[in-house]
């Protein structure tokens, strides 16, 4: 019951109160009595979203997850055993970049986390670990990743249009790192305490924010969502447009070329595609996720499986950059490339395929000689059968 009386119940979240004293929820996201409980999907931790979708469909994301966590153990794998040669990690950039390597290899593996929980969720154990643990951590790792290839940007900047030394101070960087991944354990807290397991309309359990308590934290969500996007997109925008633009007059100047800033300027963003290959990669995976769930602030009811999918595609999105660190940061560049040519598990790639491809030239060698000795074989049974026609013919 409500009413517009201020020592009655009132609805909640914008609800209307009707003739009846019942109240009408006017957003989809919210129901009940008093639409006090939250029907939105993009508040929802992964696994959690991932449960709101048909059964049938959880063996399509539980292949998505395996292909996702394997190529990115490789990737990284590969990435890291080329950030830790010392050509590399004498810079302030390779204590970044093995940060990086670092965080994602911890994030594939809670990535593959979720395909245990989504097995077993109906367990109030994995239940729990789906709502609480598991996306505490791979939100850690995820934000302070993003943030280390923003601290690479900002890294760049000093080196070309500051003039400071690639050689830096390590030590710098691995307290910049420790201070980012402390930032991501602070604005990711309201993960552990603030998230609980509910129920939805239907009576099945989720795992939604309880910010009706706690408005401070609330706010404290808005603006590290709002930090975790923004952020890490205007650094690297910024951080482009500056080195590019100081090359860009760098080469003007030496070369006293006519040409103008623009054509130069396009002209090193190809020269040096290599560095500025990462940071658009990752533009493009974080904004349509800040979008839809941050600007926009969509509303997803768990019924509407296009707008759920489209969440769910979103959120995996955000894991491509971490996924790819070994072709974003090492194949492209031709420094980082020459140092891997150099690593053991390239040396060792390369053995076994040309053993393999001297084990293959061995077998066609062999089969030759096979070759020959029945085309030679079945020549003489030709020429036998011509010639005893031959003397069938004169008798």
């Amino acid at each position: 019951m409500c009413s517009n009386n201020s020592n009655s119940f009132e609805c909640l979240h914008g609800g209307l109160c009707s003739i009846n004293e019942t109240c009408i929820c006017t957003s989809t996201c919210f129901v009940g009595n008093f639409c006090e409980i939250n029907y939105n999907a993009a508040r929802l931790p992964l696994a959690g979203a991932i449960i709101q979708d048909y059964r049938s469909t959880r063996d399509a994301y539980i292949v998505i997850f395996v292909l996702l966590a394997f190529s990115g153990l490789i990737n990284n794998i590969l990435a890291l055993t080329t950030f830790v040669r010392e050509r590399i990690r004498m810079t302030v950039w390779g204590v970044y970049l093995i940060i990086f390597s670092l965080l994602s290899i911890a994030l594939m593996v809670s990535i593959l986390s979720y395909i245990m929980v989504i097995i077993r969720y109906d367990n109030d154990t994995y239940r729990l670990l789906a709502c609480h643990a598991i996306p505490f951590v791979a939100l850690i790792m995820m934000d302070g990743s993003i943030l280390c290839t923003a601290a690479i940007a900002v890294e760049r900047v000093f080196i070309e249009c500051w003039n400071f030394s690639i050689n830096g101070s390590r030590l710098r960087g691995l307290c910049i790192s420790i201070g980012i991944i402390i930032y991501a354990c602070i604005s990711n807290l309201d993960d552990i305490f603030l998230r609980q397991i509910t129920s939805d309309p239907f009576g099945n359990p989720v795992c939604t924010y309880d910010f009706d308590g706690y408005p401070v934290w609330r706010s404290l969500d808005i603006i590290f969502s709002y930090a975790h996007v923004i952020i890490p997109c205007v650094v690297h925008l910024i951080c482009s447009v500056c080195v590019l633009t100081t090359i860009a007059r760098r080469k003007i100047f030496i070369r006293s070329t006519e040409d103008k800033l623009y054509q130069v300027w396009f002209r090193q963003l190809f020269i040096h595609k290599d560095f500025f290959i990462p940071p658009v990669c990752l533009i493009l995976c974080i904004l349509p996720h800040g979008i839809l769930g941050h600007l926009l602030q969509t509303c997803i009811p768990y019924s509407d499986k296009f707008k759920l999918r489209l969440h769910i595609a979103f959120v995996l999105l955000l894991y491509v950059p971490q996924t790819l660190a070994f072709i974003l940061y090492v194949y492209p560049n031709k420094i980082y490339w020459k140092e891997f040519q150099q690593t053991f598990l390239y040396r060792s790639i390369c053995c076994y395929c040309s053993y393999y491809q001297q084990r293959k030239l061995n077998k066609h060698k062999e089969l030759r000689p096979s070759v020959r000795t029945r085309t030679s074989s079945l020549t003489i049974d030709s020429q036998g059968d011509t010639n005893s026609r031959h003397n069938l013919n004169k008798y």
